[in-house]
């Protein structure tokens, strides 16, 4: 492959073969769409991931499953025929909460490119007005904006309380508002990690552009336009990664990556950078059509245009896709480092961090703030990841304890303790529904002092075995949630705050107050701190 000639910057971004809504499924290449199934009469309340253990214990191996959201339908695919027709037969037979399911074949998913005409799912907005909406709009418009969207939302999740509360609802326990909305230190070029894409730009037929997609994927949209208007988000410093990564790849020798026909080999850059100035990017390739040789001769082609000796400031990985997914280190340190709030943490490749360093401090100062913490409160970090939140809050408790599910993340998290000379903080790794309780026994046992349990969720919010362990154990007295998409954690908090029911034992907990963090400027987006507490309510309303 790398002797062949660079491939020329004219595309066609459809053919006769990708008109086809199904082109996609006789490229020889696997999918798991050919082996779908639907599932009808599926309960309302049940989740995709409730779903897949129902499947997982029929002794069924599902690739995929697609709830259809406020219905009772789900799509389930297999790894191939003997698969479907396993799961055609037992699942036939397979009631939920005394619903049969009712089980057939489906038909894979048509091609978005196929359906839709590409050029005509391109729209006139720019990448620069996608990614940042609000660039026009004054900040502080910005903030106003934001505090009126929090409310409206913070609206529907009073209306969806009461509708569980009925005739009883304790009105003056649940008056959400929004208290204050706190702004980025930082305004411009604050994002500290971005993912760019290398696709087709439908105006310049240029199929080596480096930058955001202009639009949806599911909606046929894959043109891709450059970055560098979108100074409001990213710092200039990876407009230049962004210009450097192009001009290598136009001359690797090997083709981009083309999202239509699933055939090239150059996916995506992702550009890491710190407060001191350390870049780390991530090459992201397809490993599909490449051999061996093909991988060695890659990571030799960066070398030589990256530069082979190590360098404490500029850090390359090569990331593989396709197949089995893995990452190769190929220069620099394997690790960055970035101060937050005093503590420093290490940051490789693969690694979650808030993505605005500045204003996550911030966030976590109002998590502090929020809660009233002092030296007699013990913090339950539920869910922990890799220990941020509760070493950085480690300084103002008695003593931090974290459950995290993820092995791998409880392994980082304590390194990041032991780095930090973090020593009243404990890790546990396990289901927090399982290890909750023993951990709160242990601090009944030392009468350690008040508990305030701390969750900060991905956006999609908790797991609902999550919210039913800290509603059925009544030692976790107070409750910090942060969210960064308070629309999709509704029934998170309404499950936290209905009355007590079989799965949602205990007290009903009672919001307090509400505080949101701009995280992301010229966007729609933020954070949001939310305090609740748990209080005896009058007998007649629990």
């Amino acid at each position: 492959m790398p002797d062949e000639e660079p491939p020329s910057k004219k595309v066609k971004l459809q053919s006769e073969d990708n008109a086809d809504p199904l082109a996609y499924t006789k490229t020889g290449e696997f999918t798991s769409e050919v082996f779908k199934i639907i599932i009808r009469n599926i309960p309302l309340y049940i989740s995709p991931s409730e779903l897949k253990k129902i499947i997982i214990k029929q002794n069924l191996d599902p690739v995929k499953i697609k709830r259809a959201p406020k219905t009772n339908i789900a799509f389930v695919t297999f790894r191939d025929e003997d698969g479907r027709l396993a799961a055609l037969e037992k699942l036939s037979n397979c009631k939920i909460k005394n619903r049969k399911l009712e089980v057939a074949k489906a038909d894979p998913k048509k091609s978005p490119f196929a359906v839709n005409s590409i050029q005509n799912n391109t729209d006139n907005k720019s990448v620069h007005q996608k990614t940042s909406p609000l660039y026009d709009m004054k900040y502080d418009d910005q903030l106003e904006l934001k505090i009126k969207n929090i409310q409206n939302v913070f609206d529907s999740y009073k209306s969806a309380i009461k509708q569980q509360w009925g005739t009883s609802f304790p009105e003056d326990k649940y008056c959400f508002v929004i208290n204050e909305m706190k702004p980025s230190p930082t305004k411009m070029g604050y994002r500290n990690k971005c993912e760019f894409t290398v696709g087709v730009n439908v105006e310049t037929q240029d199929p080596f552009t480096v930058g955001f997609v202009k639009g949806r994927f599911s909606d046929g949209n894959i043109s891709v336009e450059e970055p560098f208007e979108c100074l409001e988000i990213c710092p200039k410093i990876m407009m230049n990664e962004v210009r450097k990564f192009k001009a290598f790849i136009e001359s690797s020798g090997y083709p981009p990556y083309n999202s239509v026909t699933n055939v090239g080999v150059w996916k995506a850059l992702e550009v890491r950078t710190n407060s001191t100035g350390h870049v780390m990017i991530t090459m992201i390739v397809d490993i599909r059509q490449l051999s061996e040789e093909d991988q060695i001769k890659i990571a030799s082609l960066i070398k030589e245009n990256y530069g082979t000796p190590p360098n404490d400031h500029f850090s390359v990985f090569l990331k593989y896709v396709g197949r089995k997914e893995r990452v190769v280190h190929i220069l620099g340190l394997q690790f960055m480092t970035e101060e937050l709030c005093g503590f420093n943490f290490q940051i490789t490749s693969g690694s979650f961090f808030q993505v605005n360093s500045g204003a996550a401090g911030v966030l976590y100062q109002t998590i502090r703030e929020t809660a009233e913490l002092d030296a007699s409160t013990v913090l339950l970090d539920v869910c922990c990841g890799t220990g941020t939140i509760g070493i950085i809050l480690s300084k103002y408790v008695a003593h931090v304890h974290g459950i995290e599910l993820v092995e791998s993340a409880v392994k980082d998290a304590k390194q990041n303790a032991e780095k930090n000379n973090v020593s009243n903080i404990t890790f546990y790794t396990g289901n927090a529904k399982v290890v909750t309780p023993r951990v709160l026994k242990a601090i009944t046992k030392t009468k350690e002092g008040r508990i305030v349990a701390v969750v900060d969720p991905p956006r999609g919010g908790l797991h609902a075995d999550v919210i039913s362990c800290l509603r059925n154990n009544e030692m976790i007295t107070e409750l910090v949630y942060v969210s960064c998409d308070i629309d999709q954690i509704r029934n998170n908090i309404v499950n936290l705050c209905r009355p007590s029911s079989n799965k949602y034992g205990g007290l009903p907990f009672q919001f307090i107050k509400a505080v949101a963090v701009d995280l992301f400027p010229h966007t729609r987006k933020f954070e949001v701190v939310f305090h609740f507490k748990r209080d005896r309510l009058p007998s007649t309303m629990i």
